[in-house]
């Protein structure tokens, strides 16, 4: 049990009012939904007693519930994924209130308050805020878990073991992957001429993107390798993960990993490694039609040849929805250019580009999560946004750079600086780490992580009143 009383007392409080609503859903919902209500309220009565321990099962179940979309039927309105969203994001928002005095500490903690302000002011110019719920979790929870890893992970072992079970926890949608592409079950989405591989999930850009993670997560794994076995082991993970993102056939996913593998090594100084990695990429794509036509938009964006040649088409639509939507965003009031359009205004900024170029009566986002934010929370949401990657790879740098930083704490502040650069580049060309949750849980986990690591080595070099320091011998005396 707690001993802080106001723990205590929430604690109490959330497991009653739990409980009586359990006891109404028993009867109205399946059963697979009740197991996952009772293993929800189990998450909360523990999460307040021992958080360590409530975010490690946090982060193991949302890989897992990724894949667990087929669970029938919703709750008020909201499915599993939904409700698990939602339910952690209340939960860390509590803790890290509970937490404040510790909050302050942190690095982004102004820029977490900037963007809790913006975000505040979206939600009110929000025109239909039940149907932007679901974005204020996806936006807000992500950072809410940085700062609880920052905060909680406060030892090497603890942080060695978040990153080894995520690692674990990868094989699971790998091996799911394989085996739908051993059988022939490459997934119901034909997209471009393609038959991708879903390997579970229900997205198909979610596939791509939790992949393009795991890939991340066994590199930084094959790069701490301790011998050869290990190496072989490793290696070979990331060659099958590999594989199954390519065949997603999703662009975001290729580059994005491209990306990391060369911001990767070039922080390790492998240029023979990266040179080797280069030289057998470009093979590959000249050898492989299928990569020859998926990029292909990137030479014919330059072809001025082609007279016909809509360009508001390359990209699946890309550039012409960003050009359209933000000349439309160009064209709003001053206020709506400074403070954005509110949650859900993006969508209003890609009709015209929709009109134009599809039949059905549908709604886009701007396939460009910078545009995203923009469109939203104005420049200055992005700028805070940008700003706390810029804080990221910096303390990330610092901890590289440490003389007393451990191999560990090394190697991930590599892991996090590669990963950063990446999901800057991801964010710029599609909607990934800010709009998909649970890719952006994982990147500001890593983050989060690397946050705790800094504080520890603050913590363990920072002297004491009192403690003597030794001094060189022959070293000049002081009179």
């Amino acid at each position: 049990m707690p001993k802080r009383p106001d723990i205590l007392a929430i604690q109490l409080g959330v497991g009653l009012i739990l409980l009586v609503l359990l006891s109404g859903v028993m009867f109205v919902v399946p059963p697979m939904q009740v197991a996952v209500v009772v293993a929800s309220i189990l998450l909360v009565v523990y999460f307040f007693t021992r958080p360590l321990i409530a975010l490690f099962v946090v982060f193991c179940l949302r890989a897992l519930l990724d894949l667990l979309w087929w669970i029938p039927g919703t709750i008020a309105g909201l499915n599993m994924m939904q409700l698990f969203s939602a339910a952690v994001f209340v939960l860390v928002t509590t803790q890290l209130f509970l937490d404040l005095k510790r909050l302050q500490s942190h690095p982004c903690f102004k820029l977490l308050l900037m963007y809790v302000v913006l975000m505040t002011i979206a939600v009110l110019r929000c025109e239909n805020i039940l149907a932007n719920v679901d974005s204020i979790v996806r936006y807000i929870s992500p950072l809410m878990l940085f700062f609880m890893v920052s905060i909680h992970f406060d030892k090497e072992r603890y942080r060695f073991n978040l990153l080894k079970w995520i690692a674990i926890i990868g094989i699971v949608p790998l091996t799911l992957s394989l085996f739908h592409f051993a059988t022939g079950q490459m997934g119901s989405v034909e997209l471009h001429g393609y038959n991708r591989l879903l390997g579970g999930y229900k997205n198909l850009h979610n596939m791509a993107l939790m992949t393009l993670f795991f890939v991340t997560i066994y590199v930084f794994w094959l790069g701490r390798a301790p011998h050869k076995f290990a190496r072989l082991v490793f290696g070979g993970m990331v060659l099958l993960v590999t594989f199954t993102l390519y065949k997603t056939y999703i662009r975001t996913g290729l580059l994005g990993l491209g990306v990391f593998i060369t911001v990767f090594l070039v922080a390790y100084k492998k240029y023979r490694t990266l040179g080797g990695v280069l030289v057998g990429g470009i093979i590959f794509i000249l050898l492989d039609p299928s990569m020859q036509d998926r990029f292909g938009d990137l030479s014919l964006m330059f072809d001025t040849d082609r007279v016909a040649l809509d360009k508001r088409k390359l990209g699946s639509g890309r550039w012409g929805i960003w050009t359209m939507s933000f000349g439309k965003y160009m064209d709003q009031s001053p206020w709506d250019l400074i403070l954005g359009l509110g949650l859900g205004g993006q969508r209003g900024m890609t009709i015209d580009w929709v009109r134009l170029f599809h039949t059905k009566n549908r709604t886009l986002d701007p396939h460009n999560d910078m545009l995203l934010l923009l469109f939203q929370l104005g420049p200055f949401g992005v700028m805070i946004y940008l700003g706390f990657q810029v804080q990221v790879i910096r303390y990330a740098l610092k901890l590289r750079n440490a003389a007393a930083a451990s191999p560990f704490a090394r190697s991930l502040a590599v892991y996090v600086i590669a990963l950063t650069i990446m999901v800057l580049v991801t964010n710029s060309v599609s909607n990934s780490f800010v709009h998909r949750t649970s890719p952006g849980w994982y990147y500001w986990c890593i983050c989060g992580l690397m946050f705790a690591q800094w504080s520890d080595l603050q913590r363990r070099t920072k002297k004491k009143p009192g403690d003597l320091h030794q001094v060189e011998e022959g070293a000049p005396q002081v009179a």
